[in-house]
């Protein structure tokens, strides 16, 4: 009976370990699609710093949904981001809609004022 609970121990740890590891497309999107983004805010608000991007992969298609956080003059939120990868030379193509900002009052995002 121990060994039974051993080896039903060690395959939920093994289970655990596999479905954290990170799919190398997501991890390829996120680092690309950040230092796209960075690039391009350095230019238009050089105060914003770009802390962390998170994104969901499609499961079939080419369009992924990203959050890009931020904080820029003490206030924390995020830009909600489209990201396109295209086939033909891999180009990365996005669009960041209005961003949303903590409203520590209301404890939760809202557009930012």
């Amino acid at each position: 009976m121990r060994s039974l609970l051993l080896l039903v121990l060690v395959f939920a740890v093994a289970a655990g370990a596999a479905s954290g590891a990170t799919d190398p497309r997501l991890t390829y999107l996120q680092k690309t699609l950040k230092a796209n983004m960075v690039k391009t805010f350095k230019k238009q608000a050089p105060s914003l710093k770009l802390t962390t991007l998170t994104c969901k992969l499609p499961a079939n298609g080419i369009t992924a949904h990203c959050k890009a956080f931020f904080t820029v003059s003490g206030t924390k939120g995020y830009y909600p981001v489209v990201a396109k990868l295209h086939d033909l030379g891999g180009k990365l193509t996005w669009t960041a809609q209005s961003p949303q900002c903590w409203n520590a009052a209301k404890q939760k995002y809202l557009a930012c004022s």
